[in-house]
């Protein structure tokens, strides 16, 4: 079920933030749903926000280097930064260099989460504060006014 289904379902007055990628699609039923009152636009959150990008993912608040380990342990793969090219969205600098239209964004998030302990750790200030300030946004849409 994906994210405006889960909004539409529950009805008025919702009491949830909503994070969103740089991918279109369904961003404007998000839109209309709040337009509608269904939840409040301000806890619609780009993640490009964060990063100072309209076209941005969740994959990109990693540095590159850290994202593209998580990419390479899941998969099996050995790329680098060097191997890549351009500035736009992780995923479409992997997906250009693999030959791919698109991989599945759900198997680095789990090999993740089944790996937090020793992964979390690793990870760099840069990548950490990314996060931080994300949480950040999402905490700042759920004080009460």
């Amino acid at each position: 079920m994906d994210h405006v289904t889960f909004i539409a379902l529950l009805g008025h007055h919702l009491d949830v933030t909503v994070v969103i990628d740089a991918t279109k699609k369904g961003h404007q039923k998000l839109s209309r749903l709040a337009n509608e009152g269904f939840l409040e636009h301000k806890r619609i959150i780009p993640v490009g926000t964060v990063i100072g990008r309209s076209d941005a993912d969740i994959e990109d608040l990693f540095v590159v280097e850290e994202y593209l380990n998580l990419y390479n342990q899941t998969f099996s793969k050995s790329i680098e930064s060097k191997d890549l090219q351009g500035t736009d969205r992780i995923v479409n600098q992997i997906a250009r260099h693999e030959g791919i239209d698109e991989f599945d964004h759900g198997r680095p998030a789990d090999v993740l989460l089944r790996n937090r302990d020793k992964m979390l750790p690793n990870l760099s200030k840069d990548t950490l504060d990314q996060f931080e300030q994300l949480n950040k946004l999402i905490n700042e849409t759920m004080v009460l006014t």
